[in-house]
């Protein structure tokens, strides 16, 4: 294939990728920019309503919180109590008679009657409040408004509906959500609203409805419950379609249950308190994410792009909040963009094909001369002229380089010619100069290049022979440092040797003093260990003893009260010696009376006997208890006497055993303190040890060490002896040296005298040893 038609198809060809890429990307691009910003309008439209359905539930939690709190309330609760009590037990069914079944307004408008005219008190307290109340209600723009006293009673509505002056605990609407939302407050604390769910409520011709509730406190103490009755329709109001959505969009909202809380705007759509078919979407909402779906199935079972976010009640309860618009409007803009762009790539795609036609055939007519011209160049017609030189672009200065090269090559065909011719000559020395290098690579320095060599290269050849006579004296100075290395060497390994010998006896003695201290060390820690136990021992003793002085003077105190009891006892003995001396008196007083009486006192008498002879006998035990104690009292006096003699001998053996003690107590701790002191000394010899032990790895590091440099530098010096020099001058030199004599270990003066040359240099031998002795 030639070049005119392969240029227009290599340049047609990525220029047509490239258009299509980059449309296909900015197409691409668009796409997703488009796509991001429905999803961004969306999302602001989804997130703008959900706020607007929380600040409604703030604004009603509020209200209601207003309403707790306010003086009005308070006093028609209580008011409202009062009159509803005065009218006994049937006081709902009269209320409803009143304001519901012969209250003159329709059926919507029953909050129209501001006063019954039965006159009694509930009628009169409603005339008084209902119209603030009515008033409220209205503005706010609530359903009902309720208040309940303590009992459940529903005391006061504003909108009368059935539901109205019943009880809501045990009563019709017990099940309904305004008794949740009842219940719930009466459970709450001051100031906590409480919402009931939300579901069809009859009173309110069973449309959807919600309630929010709130506890009434005075003085601290719970007086009722305030509740307002919430339509939904504001939700409809707040969730109304925007202009963003076109014709098939949509806005809900659904509970926690999946259940519609807002109507569809769509005729025929789903109503409030529907259960949705389930969706990505949704799942989403409940779930309290927020996100963009797209090509997801909607709500009417149609493809729809959405968005959803979540709304969080007061009470804490979770509502999803979702948009939908059918994906079709959704993305009509985009399927314009890609038509519109389809067509542009089409006529560029034309445009960039003529072009690049036209351009290919154009270079490839020029390029085809210039391979015409580099042809003749090769065929070595370098005086042809060639064609396009004249022309001012990258083909022309292609033509003038051709020009050029054909100008160079002529003049580097005569240049080869010369060269020829010199290289001949050149070769003549390169062989000269290589037999001498060989030579001198071989070791011998001998040869001269004076000699056959060119006067054109002369300097050359001088410096080559300076090279070499300067290698030449270079070889026989290190023969001479060689030998000196040697000889030094042989010095080293042998002093080595000897220090490494008397290293090895040092440790070995360093070792045995350090193992018999150590024994040392521990038969005097073992001393240290009996003398505390005897310190314990005598600490024990001396406890035990001061015990035993306690429980002596215990035993004093017990004998001195024993003592005290006998004589006490002695005291009461005579006492019944007396009453028994009495009671013989006045038994012998009777019988004496007896026997006046005669036969009549016989009885009497001989009772006063008896008497007589009980009395006798109480006195003699009486006596003999009496003896019995003072024997006792001389005992215990005896028993104290001697409990004191050994208190006394036990305080005397207290104080002893603390001396003891105390004696014990310095023994352990002078001992302690020599078990510290060797333990110290033989930390230190352990140390000494070790520095030891590593001197003398050290010391067999540096013998072995030697040894490799001795072997070293003979081998060096053997290597040095395979070069010639001439008249050989430092095999002279080496010859005429003194050989180096084996040190004995008579040596080790030299090695000392090396270490005090090198202690001139820093601090004093014996500082230095001091030191580590103090770091030990």
């Amino acid at each position: 294939m030639k070049l005119g038609v392969k240029l227009p198809i290599y340049i047609a060809v990525p220029t047509l990728i490239l258009v299509v890429t980059a449309g296909a990307l900015q197409l691409s691009q668009s796409r997703s920019t488009m796509l991001h910003e429905h999803h961004n309008a969306f999302a602001a439209l989804i997130k703008s309503e959900g706020e607007a359905v929380e600040r409604w539930l703030q604004d009603i939690e509020r209200d209601v919180y207003a309403l707790s709190e306010s003086y009005a309330t308070h006093s028609a609760i209580n008011d409202f109590r009062a009159a509803w009590l005065a009218l006994g037990d049937n006081a709902g069914d009269v209320l409803r008679k009143l304001y519901i079944t012969d209250n003159p307004h329709p059926k919507e408008e029953k909050d129209r009657l501001d006063k019954a005219s039965d006159g009694s008190a509930w009628s009169n307290e409603h005339g008084r409040h209902h119209e603030g109340m009515r008033a409220y209600q209205k503005a706010r723009g609530y359903y009902d408004l309720f208040l309940f006293d303590t009992e459940g009673n529903m005391v006061y509505s504003v909108h009368k509906a059935g539901d109205f002056a019943r009880n809501v605990e045990t009563g019709k609407y017990r099940d309904t959500g305004l008794a949740d939302a009842y219940r719930a407050a009466m459970k709450a604390q001051k100031g906590e609203v409480s919402i009931s769910p939300i579901e069809p409520y009859e009173p309110s011709g069973n449309k959807p409805e919600m309630f929010v509730s709130v506890p009434v406190y005075e003085y601290g103490k719970r007086v009722g419950v305030v509740a307002i009755e919430v339509p939904l329709s504001r939700v409809k109001q707040i969730l109304k379609p925007a202009d963003l959505l076109g014709e098939t969009g949509l806005t809900y909202l659904v509970n926690a249950e999946g259940f519609a809380l807002s109507p569809s705007p769509h005729e025929g759509g789903f109503k409030v308190l529907d259960k949705l078919p389930d969706s990505p979407q949704l799942q989403a909402a409940l779930a309290g994410e927020t996100a963009a779906f797209d090509g997801v199935r909607g709500i009417s079972g149609n493809t729809v792009t959405a968005n959803s976010s979540v709304v969080k009640t007061p009470s804490g309860e979770i509502w999803g909040i979702v948009l939908e618009m059918d994906e079709v409007e959704a993305n009509a803009g985009l399927n314009a963009l890609v038509k519109t762009s389809l067509m542009e790539l089409s006529v560029i795609a034309l445009l960039v094909i003529g072009l690049a036609v036209f351009l290919g055939r154009t270079i490839a007519k020029r390029v085809s001369g210039i391979g015409k011209s580099m042809a003749r160049t090769a065929a070595f017609k370098y005086s042809d002229k060639v064609e396009g030189s004249h022309v001012s672009d990258e083909i022309g200065e292609m033509a003038k380089t051709l020009e050029q090269l054909n100008a160079r090559l002529s003049e580097a065909a005569a240049d080869q010619e010369r060269a020829a011719e010199a290289q001949i000559k050149n070769k003549e020395e390169v062989d000269l100069l290589s037999d001498t290098l060989v030579e001198v690579a071989g070791g011998d320095f001998r040869k001269s290049l004076t000699d056959g060599f060119p006067d054109s290269h002369a300097a050359l050849a001088q410096r080559v022979g300076g090279a070499v006579a300067n290698l030449a004296g270079g070889i026989t100075q290190v023969k001479e440092s060689s030998f000196n290395i040697r000889k030094g060497a042989e010095e080293i390994s042998h002093a080595a040797d000897d220090l490494s010998t008397r290293t090895e006896s040092q440790a070995a003695t360093l070792e045995q003093t350090a193992a018999a201290l150590e024994e040392v060390t521990a038969s005097v820690k073992s001393a240290v260990e009996t003398v505390q136990n005897v310190e314990n021992t005598a600490s024990s003793a001396r406890q035990q003893a001061e015990k035993s002085g306690e429980m002596v003077q215990t035993t004093i105190a017990a004998m001195k009260e024993i003592a005290d009891s006998s004589t006490h006892i002695s005291q009461i003995i005579g006492v019944i010696d007396d009453i028994a001396f009495q009671t013989n008196l006045l038994a012998l007083n009777a019988g004496v009376e007896a026997a006046r009486a005669g036969e009549a006192g016989r009885g009497f008498a001989v009772v006063a006997s008896e008497v007589r002879a009980l009395a006798q006998r109480s006195s003699d035990a009486a006596l003999e208890i009496k003896t019995l104690i003072e024997s006792s009292e001389k005992h215990v006096e005896r028993g104290v006497t001697l409990v004191d003699d050994t208190g006394e001998a036990l305080v005397d053996i207290v104080r002893r055993v603390s001396d003891i003690a105390g004696l014990v107590s310095g023994i352990a701790k002078s001992s302690e303190e020599q078990s510290l002191a060797l333990s110290e000394i033989n930390t230190g010899m352990v140390e000494l040890d070790k520095v030891t032990q590593s001197n003398a790895a050290m010391v067999e590091e540096t013998t072995a060490a030697s040894h490799m440099l001795l072997g070293d530098s003979r081998k060096l010096a053997g290597h040095v002896e395979t070069f010639k020099i001439d008249n050989d001058q430092s095999d002279a030199a080496v010859a005429s040296a003194p050989q180096a004599a084996p040190l004995e270990p008579s040596a080790g003066p030299d090695i000392s005298s090396m270490w005090e040359d090198q202690g001139e240099a820093s601090e004093p031998a014996p500082m230095a040893a001091n030191a580590k002795w103090d770091d030990f």
